[in-house]
């Protein structure tokens, strides 16, 4: 089926990532606010739709790309009625030649290609019903309130850490006494870490998940990002000292969770660079940061 957009209509169409797609719907209210309009459309796959369920007061909707009729605007701006792309690379050049030989957190890219001032974004409000759900899910697959530990080693920027690691960690982790779960994605519950339960779940149960399960141990993704605001024990890791993604030329970029204009609750972690696995899970595990 195809969609034609209304006149009045804003589409937006973001990276198909979870973190893209929160910080687009966090940026929603905030752009229907300056720019006017009656109601933004969020173009990304079904498999994303449920992040839209943690802006209830936002008029967000969400459509998807095969079911678009319109085709996107090409060039950076914006204006009702044509889809537009929220991809800061994609107009890499731009930021290069305005940021060059600066340091600015990456979000701020979203917002200038939405026009907003920086900081915008909305905070999450988790419907009663995800509380719920989560709750139910928990208990169903036995995963202990406050003594279980979610893992997240799902990061589509940051360098990866290896399978075994992730093994290893949660081996430490079960030794001291933690459950074990690796989230994995709701449409990704074929996929295993050793020494984990599989913990998939949709995008609007996870703030209260990571908030009941007690600790959640990820890798810098957009899954930190979506649970910038819940009160739990966030531990993000990254594989070196310095964040080594550098998609804009000359312009380094911040990406901790303060810096990029969201809630930050969390303690960072930094690989040394000699450090020896097992020193750097053992401050993890112990809370060393």
């Amino acid at each position: 089926m195809v969609v034609d957009l209304r006149a009045d209509d804003w589409a937006i169409g973001p990276a198909p990532h979870l973190g893209d797609t929160y910080v687009t719907c966090a940026l929603a209210e905030g752009f229907l606010a300056r720019h006017g309009g009656t109601r933004v459309r969020v173009i990304v796959p079904p498999r994303l739709w449920s992040v839209l369920a943690l802006f209830p007061d936002a008029a967000i909707e969400p459509l998807d790309p095969s079911e678009l009729g319109t085709p996107f605007r090409e060039t950076r701006g914006f204006r009702p009625g044509e889809p537009f792309h929220l991809r800061p690379l994609r107009f890499a050049s731009d930021f290069e030649a305005t940021y060059g030989g600066q340091t600015i957190p990456f979000t701020r890219t979203y917002h200038d290609l939405l026009e907003l001032p920086f900081p915008a974004f909305s905070r999450p409000r988790v419907p009663a019903s995800a509380h719920d759900a989560a709750a139910r899910r928990l208990n169903d697959l036995g995963l202990p309130h406050g003594r279980t530990a979610i893992i997240v080693p799902t990061s589509y920027s940051a360098a990866a850490f290896s399978a075994s690691f992730w093994a290893d960690l949660a081996a430490a982790l079960a030794a001291r006494g933690w459950t074990v779960a690796a989230n994995v994605g709701i449409h990704e519950a074929g996929r295993s870490i050793p020494g984990t339960r599989a913990l998939p779940c949709p995008a609007e149960e996870l703030i209260p998940i990571a908030e009941m399960a007690g600790l959640v141990v990820a890798s810098r993704c957009g899954v930190c990002e979506l649970i910038s605001s819940a009160h739990t024990d966030l531990r993000i890791l990254y594989h070196r000292p310095q964040y080594d993604w550098s998609p804009l030329a000359g312009v380094k970029l911040q990406v901790d969770l303060g810096a990029c204009g969201l809630e930050d609750n969390a303690a960072y972690y930094r690989m040394g660079a000699s450090e020896p696995r097992a020193d750097f899970i053992a401050r993890i595990v112990e809370g060393r940061p």
